[in-house]
C-alpha cells in the first residue's frame, strides 16, 4: 500500500471518529497495514494526523486560491460574489473536508490551530482585501467582514453537517446540479443584501 494510500485512509478514519476517538492500532487497522509498519513510517498520531490533514487541505485550499485568481468580473464586488458561489459549490462537493474542518477547527488546541494559521486565515485574508476593497470603491455596504463570514461559514458548515435541517435539506444536496441551484439561491439572498447599487452601474 502506497503512503497516499494511508494518508487517504487516515484522513477518512480522523473524519468519522475524531483524532481523540481513534487509536494508533485503530487507524493501521483502518489503513491495512501494520502497527510497527505505521509506527515506522509515522512516529505518532499527531504526525499522521498532520500529514493526512495536509495531503487533503492543501490541495483544497490551491484549488480555492485558484478558482479566486481565475474569476473575471466587471468590478471587485462581483468578483467576491462569482467567487462565493464558485468556492461554495466546490466544497459541497467536498463534504468530508468541511465536516473535519469544523470538527477538528473548532478545538483549542494544536491541531486546529493548524488548520486555522495554514488554511483559514491566508484565504480569508484575501477574501477580506477584496470585501474592504469593494468598500472602499461604494460597492458594498459598511458592514464587518467577520459578520459576513460568520454567515458564509455557517452555510459552510450547514453543507456538511446540517444536524436539525438534515431532512429538509437532503433533497437540495441529492446531486452537483442540485447543489448548484442551492448555492445558487443562498448566494442571491446573500449579495442582494450586501452590494449597493453602485455596483451594478459602469464597471470599474
Amino acid at each position: 500500500m502506497s503512503r497516499e494510500d494511508i494518508l487517504n485512509r487516515a484522513f477518512a478514519a480522523f473524519s468519522r471518529q475524531g483524532y481523540e476517538g481513534v487509536s494508533l492500532r485503530q487507524l493501521a487497522s483502518e489503513c491495512g497495514v501494520s502497527d510497527s509498519l505505521l509506527t515506522h513510517h509515522f512516529s505518532s498520531k499527531q504526525q499522521l494526523w498532520y500529514e493526512a490533514t495536509d495531503s487533503v487541505f492543501a490541495s483544497l485550499h490551491g484549488r480555492l486560491v485558484t478558482t479566486l485568481d481565475n474569476i473575471e468580473a466587471e468590478n471587485v464586488a462581483w468578483k467576491l460574489r462569482r467567487n462565493l458561489k464558485a468556492s461554495l459549490t466546490l466544497m459541497a462537493m467536498e463534504p468530508d473536508a468541511i465536516a473535519f474542518m469544523f470538527r477538528e477547527g473548532e478545538g483549542d488546541n494544536e491541531r486546529a490551530d493548524h488548520l486555522r494559521m495554514h488554511y483559514l486565515q491566508p484565504y480569508m485574508q484575501r477574501i477580506r482585501e477584496l470585501f474592504e476593497e469593494a468598500q472602499r470603491q461604494g460597492l458594498m455596504r459598511q458592514l464587518s467582514h467577520e459578520a459576513c463570514s460568520g454567515m458564509v461559514l455557517g452555510v459552510m458548515r450547514m453543507l456538511a453537517i446540517p444536524g436539525l435541517y438534515k431532512h429538509e435539506l437532503a433533497a437540495h444536496l441529492a446531486t452537483p446540479e442540485k447543489i448548484a441551484a442551492y448555492v445558487d439561491e443562498v448566494v442571491t439572498i446573500f449579495y442582494d443584501g450586501l452590494m449597493l447599487p453602485a455596483s451594478f452601474s459602469t464597471p470599474v
